[in-house]
């Protein structure tokens, strides 16, 4: 992308709380100006307005510069998508301008080189891994970890300027995943896989370290700049995340 068109590339601010780490991050085009992570789980829907503002003050720029909002629409912690789908909603409708959301599943698999603070693991991982430089575009299975046996699970592989789903978001459980035949050298990620990572690695099947498999608001920027004809929401939507199953008052 030239210097000249990269100019004329719109101004995006994106974030995602899905999970125990949010983030929140402004991009023109291709290039990350600023990031905002939100590291304390519960501090979500305090911080994540201040942390727009404070994102946009660092890349230098107004509300008023914002020419799109892209949101994670989960599926993840209930809480955590409500609050990132209201707060894109009020963002968007305020300043008038388009709205974007994004599978955080997908938003996960696109954070492979994301910036995130150095150690950041929930789970030790069995081993390290050597991967070969063409492991960039092996297909990459995302794990969230959905509490007891559960996971929401999705499938990704990023080619030459394009994402491919090869399995869309889903509710089920590991042995459920590991009963189906998985696309060759594929690789897990995630804080479901991690949670897993023993089984996994049991199985034959390698584990990617953090960030990958985290849902960022840079990897939800990298899958949006990959999409040729993004499609925003109607102005009047009234889109639903993705829970993929009820919350817990919903089941009782």
């Amino acid at each position: 992308m030239g210097e000249g068109s990269e100019r004329e590339a719109p101004v995006l601010v994106a974030f995602d709380t899905s999970s125990g780490y949010g983030s929140v991050a402004v991009a023109r085009g291709r290039e990350i100006l600023s990031r905002v992570l939100l590291l304390q789980r519960g501090e979500h829907a305090a911080r994540l307005v201040p942390a727009v503002g404070e994102a946009l003050g660092e890349a230098g720029l107004g509300r008023e510069a914002v020419e799109g909002i892209v949101v994670g629409r989960g599926p993840g912690s209930f809480t955590g998508v409500r609050i990132a789908a209201a707060t894109a909603r009020g963002l968007a409708r305020g300043l008038g301008v388009p709205l974007y959301t994004i599978s955080s599943l997908a938003g996960g698999a696109a954070s492979y080189r994301a910036t995130v603070p150095r150690g950041l693991q929930v789970h030790a991982l069995p081993r390290a891994l050597d991967l070969p430089e063409e492991a960039d575009a092996w297909p990459r299975y995302v794990l969230f970890d959905a509490r007891a046996d559960r996971l929401y699970a999705a499938c990704y592989r990023f080619l030459s300027g394009r994402i491919e789903e090869l399995e869309a978001p889903e509710a089920l459980t590991l042995d459920e995943l590991l009963s189906r035949p998985l696309a060759e050298n594929v690789l897990f990620c995630g804080d479901g896989a991690h949670r897993h990572a023993e089984v996994l690695d049991n199985a034959g099947y390698r584990v990617l370290p953090f960030p990958a498999g985290l849902p960022t608001a840079e990897g939800l920027l990298r899958v949006h700049a990959l999409d040729p004809e993004p499609r925003a929401e109607a102005p009047d939507s009234r889109w639903e995340p993705d829970y993929l199953r009820p919350s817990q008052p919903e089941r009782a």
